[in-house]
């Protein structure tokens, strides 16, 4: 019997795969991948499932899946070095354990180190890429190398491993000595935002953020929020099937028990023609979708 990747998403959704295989180290990404290419089996990489949309009738494809079984996270001559699979919150608990700041904006983020790396994470003006030191990889041909974090070409939620292919197996972050108590109170604040504003995605299906947040109109200025366009257009009273939006947040979807992927699709794709209409422009979705979804997912900028 395949592998259901609805398991593996915090949407809770999704049909079965070809293959899965869940690696901890290059050298098991590495085996796998060359497995896979030399029987001519396409595949995908997955992290901590948490910003992906999987069709419900699943994928003809294989997937690699990162995961640590328990946080990885060690100094390395002044950065944070940690698994691809560790989740990046832990990461932030580690440095402020350690009484170190620079991660502290990845506090409460769901999902794990590689695919925040590769997506380019953040929150509060502040993201993965901004501290980024280097990254080990395994590439689609199966090879480890180590590459420097400005080679990677990173942007508002994008990177060049997204073209590339690569898979993020370490990552080591730049950090610096700070006031532990200070780091503290300063993440416990940032839990309590999330918990006031976001849902709790271990106990509802969510991805978090659906839509990107929209360039500044001015040079040096702050992103507009997706959200904001949202809840003018009246998202927050869009339902489709099992899916609905977040009452306390029109950029966030919860697909209760018994939703289907389409469902999600479908209101996605209402939510941004909600705004194309209202404001003539065009949301880019920072959920990522997989499989068949009929046409029903809105495509990058509309």
């Amino acid at each position: 019997m395949n592998p259901v990747l609805s398991a593996y998403t915090t949407f809770r959704l999704g049909g079965a795969c070809r293959d899965l295989s869940t690696v901890e180290t290059s050298a098991e990404a590495a085996e796998r991948i060359r497995e896979w290419n030399a029987a001519g089996i396409p595949w995908r990489v997955m992290g901590g499932g948490s910003n992906l949309l999987v069709a419900d009738r699943g994928l003809d494809e294989a997937v690699l899946r990162v995961a640590s079984p328990r946080p990885d996270c060690v100094l390395d001559d002044g950065c944070i070095c940690a698994s691809g699979g560790t989740a990046l919150d832990e990461v932030s608990r580690f440095a402020v354990d350690e009484g170190l700041s620079g991660v502290g904006f990845a506090s409460g983020i769901p999902g794990r180190v590689g695919g925040a790396v590769c997506g380019n994470a953040g929150a509060f003006g502040a993201s993965v890429g901004d501290v980024l030191d280097r990254v080990e990889v395994v590439t689609r041909r199966g090879r480890k190398k180590i590459l420097p974090g400005e080679s990677l070409g990173f942007g508002y939620r994008q990177s060049l491993l997204q073209q590339t292919g690569d898979v993020v197996m370490r990552a080591w972050f730049r950090v610096r000595r700070d006031d532990r108590v200070r780091l503290l109170v300063e993440r416990e604040d940032i839990l309590d935002m999330r918990r006031t504003r976001h849902p709790d995605w271990r106990a509802v299906g969510t991805a978090g953020s659906c839509f990107k947040n929209l360039p500044p109109t001015e040079r040096g200025g702050r992103r507009r929020a997706a959200g904001a366009l949202l809840e003018a257009a009246g998202a927050k009273a869009m339902r489709e099937g099992g899916a609905y939006v977040f009452h306390r947040h029109a950029n966030i979807v919860l697909a209760e028990e018994g939703a289907s992927a389409r469902d999600v699709a479908n209101l996605l794709r209402r939510m941004a023609d909600a705004v194309r209409q209202r404001f003539d422009v065009a949301l880019e979705p920072e959920v990522r979708f997989w499989g068949k979804l009929g046409g029903a997912a809105p495509s990058a900028g509309g």
